[in-house]
């Protein structure tokens, strides 16, 4: 049995995509701010993920160039999760965002990577699956 696993790509995809169409859904069943303020919280965690992949590149190219853990690499994954949650609580602290609509937002990236995993794990299955001829 292989295992698959979803590409960084593929669940920024899928959140983008998620993160439309509950925005378009709460835009014509809830209200415009609920709408925004799913826009706004899918977008920070599309960010979020970039983010990690960057720094997790960087500490890679870090720790190879210098033969092992630096400790500019051992602190550059809680700085950028001290920036991602400034920036949040200066989204909540300072605008009028729909709190709802931006959790829904948020949540958005877990829903993807169920999704992504599925359709990654459903893709492989049936590229796995022998043939009738093969069998015979």
């Amino acid at each position: 049995m292989t295992w698959q696993v979803p590409t960084i790509a593929g669940i920024q995809g899928a959140t983008a995509v998620m993160t439309a169409a509950l925005s378009l859904l709460l835009l014509a069943t809830v209200s415009p701010a609920a709408a925004l303020g799913c826009a706004v919280g899918g977008a920070v965690m599309i960010a979020n993920l970039f983010l990690l992949a960057f720094v997790g590149r960087w500490i890679i190219a870090i720790a190879t160039q210098s033969g092992g853990a630096n400790r500019l690499g051992i602190v550059a994954a809680p700085l950028k999760l001290l920036f991602i949650v400034t920036v949040v609580a200066w989204l909540l602290s300072r605008t009028t965002i729909n709190v709802p609509g931006f959790v829904l937002g948020l949540l958005t990236q877990l829903g993807a990577i169920f999704v992504e995993t599925w359709r990654v794990s459903a893709r492989t299955a049936r590229g796995a699956e022998p043939s009738a001829e093969a069998i015979v």
